[in-house]
């Protein structure tokens, strides 16, 4: 009985006395293939092949059976071949033959490389195998697949696919591509892979060449692109001052002009004034329309719409417990407002605080929409802002409250402008502010949207024409916080008015008081006062103010007061001059409260001329009229709210009394040299709080 040959030591032996490699019989043949692997050609001893060689002394081979190995995972096809004794058994492994047909190893430098891609997975372990080589018989062409072939991306078409019928194992990971090279070819090589070179070739890779035509569109083309619109928008609107005026350059109708409705630049200037029962002036003296006629006057005109933005309402004399024929001014105000909407006229109100009184409730009544505006709460202040915008295009702003008092007992100064509706838009967008502060629970964003954004400011005023004369005009508002996109603010515009003076500064103001007054704890507050001296001591700018002195000033006041007179002696000499202006008033107008005072706030220079009516605003470098509504201390400028009205007509041609800046300066020494001016020392008589 014959025994199967075992394995021991890299070598079949036959156990028992079992037969030589010569007796094993055909059964056993299939496992009897000599090992497939690099280690066993380097065992063999070379001989010579070939046709006519010499036959070899031959030595007994081994029996060797192979191990059962895993199923092959593919097949290369026209590379490998199985010898005549292969068994045709899927599990065998092929012999390699020379180009003779007798079996034997090749030289290395003969065999190609293939390239496995490398795989990530572990795969089982199998055992190694020889590379399969084929060899024509006229020796030309060779196919081998050596287990150390470099990574190659091989070619869809030379792809080898496993057999289907060759089941495969689950963590067997069975690389993608195979590509077998032929050395004869030229390669180009790169970062990751090899790739044929096309023949006469060159074997880097070439780069297209930039054409003059892609070196003109980036050298020139592009760069042109990107600075014209820069150019034209520093054309257009020249550089933002800062970054808070920015967002208004970049609004659409900045950049192109575009307004939501028609605007009329051709305008018409009016100074208005509140002349209190029995003060007078000489005859000779200038005299203005009254504030009381052109409220009238621009309610007869409106056709659609009126807004108003005011402190309080009390146009009736029962409001202040006060029976006088002086009230009906009033009274025939508030009647006009109730009669607008009959009309079909709109009637639109922002009112500060919370307090619905007889007036309003009248009012919304009859049609009119009233926004309650709680500053205290956003803010800490009050709404002290009195304008009037009509039909979107005729403008008021002035120092009188809607009040009957303001028509015949108090001095009040404002401007009317007729068909500007250029300037009667941007008024408007500080009005549409208010209205929104009145909605149930708004509060001040911390950035305005585009919609509230100036259309005018200190660098960039609106161009109209003032009775036919050019001027430059802007709005100012106050505080910074209701200051949206572009709009210059109030303190800004004072404290620019006085460094530009050249020659004089006129200041008319109810309060003047540097340092924080209506909050605690007091706080000393120099601003205005040191620019002030600073114009008068260090250039020479004359500086004359006229302060109004009547029950409910503050004896603090006059000592700040006193201290800029002093600097007019020797040897300082600045040129500063301090007079206040008193209203007289009868027994029976004593009992109005709140009245006989000269409320004016405006400020005029040889080159500005500022109206306020709640606060100051930014000024140009030429000489614009202003106007405001601020008193001159520090909590004017934090915490309440105003407007400004800043009109520009340097150079206009036109004598002086005809402009705006000419009338407000003829208005200013009108009431310097009269009769109802006290020196500074008469201070303390008229004053009766601390």
């Amino acid at each position: 009985m014959r025994k199967t040959p075992t394995r021991r030591s890299g070598r079949l032996q036959a156990t028992e006395g079992g037969n030589s490699d010569s007796d094993v019989g055909e059964e056993d043949s299939s496992f009897l293939q000599p090992r497939s692997s690099i280690r066993a050609h380097r065992d063999q001893q070379l001989g010579p092949t070939g046709p006519h060689s010499s036959p070899a002394k031959e030595t007994p081979k081994p029996m060797v059976k192979e191990e059962a190995k895993a199923p092959r995972t593919r097949s290369l096809r026209g590379v490998r071949q199985k010898t005549p004794e292969s068994s045709d058994s899927e599990n065998e492994a092929p012999r390699v033959v020379a180009a003779g047909g007798t079996q034997g190893s090749v030289p290395r430098i003969l065999l190609q490389r293939v390239r496995i891609p490398f795989s990530k997975e572990k795969e089982e372990e199998v055992d190694e195998e020889k590379p399969e080589i084929s060899h024509k018989n006229d020796g030309t062409k060779v196919k081998v697949a050596p287990p150390y072939a470099s990574r190659v991306e091989p070619k869809e078409s030379e792809l080898v696919r496993p057999s289907p019928a060759v089941p495969r194992k689950k963590n067997l990971t069975e690389p993608q591509k195979v590509e077998v090279l032929d050395p004869r070819k030229q390669w180009t090589k790169d970062s990751r892979f090899l790739r044929p070179a096309a023949v006469g070739r060159s074997r880097t890779p070439i780069k297209p060449k930039k054409t003059s035509f892609t070196r003109w569109i980036c050298y020139f083309l592009l760069p042109c692109l990107l600075l014209l619109p820069a150019a034209w928008y520093l054309w257009k609107l020249g550089c933002p001052m800062s970054l808070s005026e920015f967002p208004s350059h970049i609004s659409f109708s900045h950049l192109w002009g575009v307004q939501k409705e028609p605007c009329t630049s051709d305008c018409s200037f009016v100074l208005v004034e509140s002349i209190p029962d029995g003060l007078t002036y000489d005859p000779e003296a200038p005299v203005h329309m009254s504030v009381y006629q052109s409220w009238m006057d621009l309610m007869d005109g409106a056709q659609s719409s009126v807004d108003i933005a005011a402190f309080y309402f009390t146009l009736q004399g029962a409001d202040t417990g006060v029976q006088d024929p002086s009230s009906e001014e009033g009274e025939k105000v508030l009647q006009k407002l109730m009669d607008l909407s009959s009309r079909g006229v709109k009637l639109n109100i922002a009112v500060n605080g919370t307090q619905n009184t007889t007036d309003l409730i009248m009012l919304t009544r009859k049609g009119a929409e009233v926004k309650f505006v709680n500053f205290e709460s956003l803010l800490g202040g009050v709404l002290h802002t009195k304008l009037w915008v009509v039909d979107k295009k005729h403008i008021y702003i002035g120092s009188a409250n809607m009040d009957w008092r303001a028509l015949t007992q108090v001095k009040e100064l404002g401007a009317v402008l007729y068909n500007c509706s250029c300037l009667a838009h941007d008024l408007r967008k500080i009005f549409q502010m208010y209205s929104y502060l009145g909605e149930e629970g708004a509060t001040i964003p911390s950035s305005w949207p585009n919609d509230f954004s100036a259309d005018s400011s200190l660098s960039h005023p609106q161009h109209v024409l003032l009775n036919g004369s050019n001027a430059h005009v802007f709005i100012s508002s106050s505080p910074d916080a209701l200051c949206a996109g572009g709009r210059s603010s109030d303190l800004d515009s004072i404290l620019a008015t006085i460094d530009d003076a050249k020659e004089f500064i006129y200041i008319s103001v109810m309060d003047y008081l540097p340092r924080l007054e209506y909050s605690e704890p007091k706080r000393f507050w120099p601003v205005i006062d040191n620019r002030l001296r600073s114009a008068a001591c260090d250039r020479r700018v004359t500086v004359k103010l006229l302060i109004s002195c009547w029950p409910h000033s503050k004896k603090a006041m006059f000592v700040f007061m006193e201290s800029l007179e002093v600097l007019s002696r020797k040897p300082l000499e600045c040129p500063i001059e301090v007079k206040l202006f008193v209203v007289s008033a009868t027994e029976k107008q004593k009992t109005f409260p709140f009245s006989r005072v000269n409320h004016n706030k405006y400020m005029v220079t040889d080159r500005i001329a500022y109206i306020d009516q709640a606060s100051l605003c930014k000024s140009s470098q030429v000489a614009p009229f202003l106007k405001g509504t601020s008193n001159w201390s520090e909590d004017y400028f934090l915490n309440t709210a105003g407007v400004g009205l800043i009109i520009n007509q340097t150079g206009a041609g036109v004598a002086g009394s005809i402009t705006a800046q000419g009338q407000l300066k003829a208005i200013f020494q009108r009431d310097w040299n009269s009769q109802h001016t006290q020196p500074l020392s008469h201070g303390m008589r008229c004053a009766s709080r601390d």
